[in-house]
């Protein structure tokens, strides 16, 4: 995305004295009390130093700061990272102690430019997270398979993404956020975000590991990234669920499993049921992340325990079980109920929702952490820029960002909602008639739909257009085997 993707600029500060930004370009000022601890300093145009608290040391939080960012995740980690390179004081208040265990385990190409934009992309690769070139798709019971690799989209340069172990990348995020300058502090639950009489967000109210009363933390912004607990959600009447996606999942970790030979073993494999969808995500380790989305009616009214119905469904797909034959579960069943929903007020004055607070989709095509990664790096710069230029962040501030970011879903969930349905199943499992319409899908699976160029938008519609046609098709032959379930043959190789 470049950095003037409608109205939305991404350019990054000017940095002194920081040995891991040194040259990464830009401008920003600070605001806001000088934070203890220990320090490294940055100058912006102006001239003015901002000094920053890397401890989390809870006795040593002040009373007030430029923005709080609640949750610790992708969403927060980035937007403290942009905010705290702007040379902005920030304080992240994270209620579980890292590492923890998370699911959303494959990324996409597109998170590759943004990790680099946020200078974690050195980083990243040095943890030494399995690479990932593309998707296997089969469907289950027919000779159905689609292979997806990224570098053949019309968008040029993402040929690859990762798989990651979220409880290591997570971490690995926070620390980077942390060596950036920003506050961050474990094991504080957010009680409630504090408004003024105006109903603009004005800080927290949180309480730490250990405390016998609540601490509370002023702030210019207030970022809710809390995930599907979405903090602020309950002022604004709670999530909105999707009722078309209404969808739950079941997941767990194996030691083991039959890859693929070669780079395709990085690959997330993917098998459509007639119910829903299985995931098989591979780790650098050799093990995989194995899991099930299935109509949450199924969820609830199984009849025993979560690992019951996950070890049933696990039967009833045998190529699942083929390819994890000789493999063993290493975790607890895990579950995700009501998958997709939105919340209807995602910025106002002075705060706004990011990542899974904002809105969820279901995740078969793997958008959950670029979503939230690219939420924070809009916004953050959003709120950088108004704090330079007048001291607060106002709704106007977030507007642009919130409406590339609610295109940029809104173009997954077009896609999401067709998997669901045999009409796409089949256009998206049929050789398309023409290369380039492979490679318009390819770039949307590789996650550039934040601003897509006029080719990909041309591709987009005449692959939904071939969708419509294979719908009409359906309507007087049926949908033949992709409503029907059986067993799946070992796909050929790719040529």
């Amino acid at each position: 995305m470049p950095d003037d993707a409608v109205g939305v600029d991404l350019r990054e500060p000017d940095v002194e004295g920081d040995p891991e930004a040194a040259g990464e370009g830009g401008g920003g000022r600070g605001h806001g009390p000088i934070l203890p601890g220990r320090e490294f300093r940055r100058r912006g145009r102006s001239g003015i130093i901002a000094s920053h608290m890397s401890d989390s040391n809870v006795s040593a939080v002040p009373g007030r700061v430029d923005a709080v960012v609640c949750g610790g995740g992708p969403a927060g980690s980035t937007v403290a990272t942009v905010l705290a390179r702007h040379g902005h004081s920030v304080l992240v208040l994270e209620r579980k102690r890292f590492p923890r265990f998370h699911v959303g385990e494959s990324l996409l190409p597109t998170n590759v430019p943004l990790f680099e934009r946020i200078g974690v992309l050195e980083k990243v690769r040095a943890a030494g997270f399995q690479v990932k070139l593309g998707a296997r798709f089969y469907h289950q019971g027919t000779e159905r398979t689609r292979f997806v690799r990224f570098a053949r989209g019309v968008e040029p340069g993402l040929p690859s993404a990762f798989q990651v172990k979220r409880a290591e990348f997570d971490q690995l995020l926070l620390d980077h956020a942390r060596s950036r300058g920003a506050t961050v502090l474990e094991g504080a639950r957010v009680e409630e975000v504090l408004f003024d009489g105006a109903g603009r967000a004005a800080g927290v109210r949180f309480r730490a590991d250990g405390d016998s009363a609540p601490r509370e933390v002023g702030a210019s912004v207030v970022f809710d990234a809390t995930g599907r607990d979405a903090l602020l959600s309950r002022r604004f009447g709670g999530r909105v669920k999707d009722p078309r996606l209404d969808r739950s999942a079941l997941f767990a970790h194996f030691d083991r499993f039959q890859r693929a030979e070669g780079p395709e073993g990085g690959d997330i494999v993917i098998v459509t049921t007639p119910e829903g969808w299985w995931w098989l995500i591979p780790f650098s380790d050799g093990s995989v992340s194995v899991g099930t989305v299935m109509p949450s009616v199924r969820f609830k009214e199984r009849p025993g325990s979560l690992t019951d119905l996950f070890e049933a469904l696990l039967a009833a797909t045998p190529e699942v079980g083929r390819l994890l034959s000789g493999g063993s579960r290493t975790t607890d069943v895990h579950a995700i109920a009501d998958y997709s929903y939105a919340t209807p007020r995602t910025y106002g004055d002075g705060f706004c929702l990011l990542g899974d607070a904002a809105r969820f989709l279901d995740p078969v095509f793997s958008t959950g952490v670029l979503v939230a990664m690219t939420s924070g790096e809009i916004q953050g710069h959003a709120a950088a820029r108004a704090l330079s230029r007048k001291g607060r962040v106002d709704a106007d501030d977030f507007a642009p960002g919130d409406g590339v970011l609610s295109r940029a879903v809104d173009w997954f969930r077009k896609y999401v909602y067709g998997f669901y349905s045999p009409a796409l199943l089949e256009t998206f499992y049929t050789p398309a008639p023409n290369a380039w319409i492979e490679r318009g899908v390819t770039s949307v699976l590789a996650g550039a739909v934040f601003q897509p160029g006029l080719k990909a938008r041309a591709l987009d519609k005449v692959f939904h257009a071939c969708v419509g046609l294979t719908r009409v098709v359906q309507a007087f032959r049926g949908p033949g085997e992709f409503e029907r379930a059986g067993g799946l043959p070992v796909a050929p190789r790719e040529t």
